[in-house]
């Protein structure tokens, strides 16, 4: 039996839709694909846009210095001195200077010459009770030591380093240093053909002042003398 005309009508609207459908659908694949496709002259790709790979961001090769680095040189070579100095031929790190000449040990009350027209003598060793004048003075059995400085170098002697030191016992304890009773430094300086004399007081115990050192050192250039005696 033949489809009425409205039938007719109704499959033929029916497949316009469909048709109208499909073309919008297939007009919306192609503007996607064409969308997500990069156009010539776009964006570079992620590792040329960080930088990666670039000639001019590219790190120094070894050896070479980085220009944007104000801090970065040359390497120094082995044996380079870092201060620009030049290493003492002969010498070694560590190495101490020459020693300075110590006179023969002599006797309280005897002579001695440190160098040309100085002599030295020690008259006068007495026991005293050492007083606590300053912190760290401890009082107690001492010794206290004259000392003649005489000069006859025809001219004028500083004696402002000269330095005087005591040692007691079989090991040379170093003796602690008091200013009482009547310890008297040496004047500043002493005139050619003159005598100067410094009082020196040390805590000595009892048991060792009988095994006593006293070490002058006038000054540099000079030799050291060593006093001892009971």
């Amino acid at each position: 039996m033949p489809a009425s005309p409205l039938v007719t009508r109704r499959r033929l609207l029916l497949a316009l839709v469909v048709l109208v459908l499909a073309v919008a659908a297939v007009v919306a694949v192609v503007n996607l694909r064409s969308d997500a496709e990069p156009n010539a002259g776009g964006t570079p790709s992620a590792s040329l846009a960080s930088g990666a790979g670039t000639e001019d961001d590219a790190a120094p090769e070894a050896g070479e210095a980085d220009p944007a680095d104000p801090e970065s040189s040359e390497s120094l070579s082995a044996g380079d001195d870092p201060t620009g100095g030049d290493a003492e031929p002969g010498t070694d790190e560590g190495e101490s200077p020459e020693s300075r000449e110590t006179l023969e040990p002599a006797p309280f009350g005897a002579e001695a010459t440190p160098e040309p027209g100085v002599t030295v003598v020690v008259p006068k060793v007495e026991k005293v009770t050492g007083e606590a004048n300053v912190p760290g003075e401890v009082g107690g059995p001492a010794l206290r030591f004259a000392v003649d400085l005489t000069n006859g170098t025809g001219k004028t002697l500083d004696l402002r380093t000269v330095v005087v030191n005591a040692y007691y016992g079989p090991d040379r304890t170093p003796a602690t240093p008091l200013l009482k009773p009547g310890g008297k430094a040496f004047a500043s300086e002493v005139a050619t053909d003159e005598t100067a004399r410094g009082v020196f007081v040390f805590n000595v115990p009892t048991e060792f002042q009988d095994q006593v050192e006293l070490e002058i050192d006038p000054r540099i250039g000079a030799a050291i003398v060593i006093f001892t005696g009971a």
